[in-house]
């Protein structure tokens, strides 16, 4: 419990934050399982802030599965190349959404994986600041 209550509070506070990043289409839905499903978080105040929350227990698939950011994808209607995928993992994050076209950041606040799988991400944020500032760029850039 008590790890998904730190895990809730990095999720809540980074959606606030993507959410601060101003008006238009901004649509949240993490991969879920580190949150808990259902009752953690509602109890932790983590659902009012995500449009979807994706749990590989109801997908049937976990990261680096394709399927599995595919259905988040269909779930937020949210092509991948207009998506930014935020994790921490090279080999499960950074470079399963990198091959379904999303623009990538590993997340460092977390823990700093540097495992030599060839994945790159597009960007690297060291506090849920560092994502604020990707999304309000990333917007400038799409107008």
């Amino acid at each position: 419990l008590a790890r998904h209550r730190r895990n809730a509070n990095e999720v809540r506070h980074a959606a606030t934050l993507a959410r601060s990043a101003g008006s238009g289409a901004l649509r949240l839905g993490p991969h879920a399982d580190e949150l808990g499903t259902g009752e953690p978080i509602e109890q932790f105040g983590v659902a009012e802030r995500l449009d979807v929350a994706v749990f590989s227990s109801e997908v049937g698939r976990r990261k680096p599965d394709a399927r599995i950011f595919e259905h988040a994808l269909s779930r937020l209607d949210v092509p991948a190349q207009h998506a930014l995928f935020v994790g921490d993992s090279l080999h499960h994050d950074v470079g399963a959404a990198a091959r379904l076209g999303m623009t990538t950041m590993q997340a460092l606040w977390f823990r700093a994986d540097d495992r030599a799988d060839g994945s790159e991400p597009d960007f690297r944020a060291f506090t849920p600041f560092d994502v604020l500032n990707v999304v309000r760029r990333l917007r400038r850039e799409t107008g």
